[in-house]
C-alpha cells in the first residue's frame, strides 16, 4: 500500500519451468504445495520449485497416466503424510498404488481397486477416503487389522564395496504390541537366503511335537507372547556377498521396525 492508501499488486512467475496437467495431483502440504507431473513430483514453496521424488524416479516411467492421479493428505501413526493415487505397471498388469510421503521418506500402498482419493477433514483430523466408483472407504483407518508389509534395506557396501562379506548374525529391533511374525531373509546382489521366523508368539506343542491351539469362551484361538513392546529379535544368519541387506514380509498389524542391524566379516577382496 502506497503513501496515498491505494494496494499496489505485483505480478510474481511462480516456477515457470514446473507445471502439470494432473490436477488432481496438486494439493498443500504444510507451508508447500505439492505437485504431481509427468516426470516427477514437486514441491513448491514461495516461487522454488524442488524435487522431492527422487526414490520414485525408477517408478515414475512404469505409472500409465491414461488413468487418474489423485492425492491428499492422510495421519498415519500420528504423522501427517501426503498420498498420491496412480496406477502403475508391476509387471503383472496396471493397479493402482499409493505413493506416501513423510520427513523426505516415500512408502508404497495398496489399498484395492481405488480410482480416485481425497482428504477431507473430520472432526478436526485430516482422514483420506477412496472410491472405486460406486462406494466411499476411509483408508488407513484400522491399526489391528491384519496387513501384508514388506520393508527392504538397502544392499549395504559396508565399508569396502571390493571385498566379500560373510554374514554372521542379524538382529531388528522392533515394537510389537500383540503377537507377531516377522520372516527375514538376508540378501545379497544376486539372491536372498531362506526365510527366517522372528516373533514374540509362544507356540504350544503335544509331547509328540504337534502344535496346540487354545480357545476362548467365544471360540476364538488365544494368542500367547512371552513379551510385548519394544524387544531386539535376532537369528544366526547364511549369507555371503559384495553387499548385503535384510527383507522382512509380515502379515501381523501394529508393529514398528526401528532398527536394522547386522553382523558380518570381511573376507576376499574381487
Amino acid at each position: 500500500m502506497d503513501s496515498n492508501g491505494i494496494t499496489l499488486f505485483s505480478n510474481t512467475n511462480v516456477s515457470a519451468a514446473i507445471g502439470s496437467r494432473r490436477k488432481g495431483g496438486i494439493f498443500p502440504y504444510f507451508r508447500s504445495v505439492l505437485i504431481l507431473n509427468d516426470y516427477g513430483i514437486y514441491a513448491l514453496v514461495g516461487a522454488t520449485t524442488a524435487k522431492i521424488s527422487d526414490a520414485l524416479d525408477g517408478v515414475f516411467e512404469e505409472i500409465d497416466f491414461s488413468y487418474p492421479v489423485t492425492g491428499g493428505l492422510v495421519i498415519v501413526n500420528n504423522i501427517i503424510c501426503a498420498a498420491f493415487n496412480a496406477y502403475y505397471d508391476d509387471g503383472s498388469g496396471v493397479r493402482p498404488v499409493q505413493f506416501v510421503f513423510f520427513d523426505k521418506k516415500w512408502f508404497v500402498t495398496s489399498q484395492g481397486s481405488l480410482t480416485r482419493v481425497v482428504s477431507v477433514p473430520v472432526g478436526g483430523t485430516i482422514n483420506l477416503y477412496g472410491t472405486s466408483g460406486t462406494d466411499l472407504v476411509q483408508l488407513y483407518a484400522n491399526a489391528t487389522a491384519n496387513i501384508s508389509t514388506t520393508f527392504s534395506t538397502a544392499l549395504w557396501p559396508l565399508t569396502d564395496m571390493i571385498r566379500d562379506k560373510q554374514a554372521l548374525k542379524f538382529g531388528i529391533e522392533a515394537t510389537i504390541t500383540q503377537g507377531g511374525i516377522l520372516n527375514v531373509t538376508v540378501d545379497q546382489e544376486n539372491r536372498s537366503s531362506a526365510a527366517y521366523t522372528l516373533t514374540n508368539e509362544v507356540a504350544w506343542v503335544n509331547n509328540v511335537n504337534q502344535e496346540i491351539s487354545w480357545l476362548n469362551l467365544p471360540n476364538a484361538v488365544v494368542t500367547w507372547t512371552f513379551s510385548e513392546g519394544y524387544s531386539l529379535y535376532k537369528s544366526d544368519a547364511e549369507q555371503y556377498g559384495k553387499y548385503l541387506g535384510l527383507t522382512v514380509t509380515s502379515n501381523s498389524p501394529a508393529f514398528t521396525i526401528n532398527t536394522f542391524e547386522l553382523e558380518y566379516e570381511l573376507r576376499a577382496r574381487f
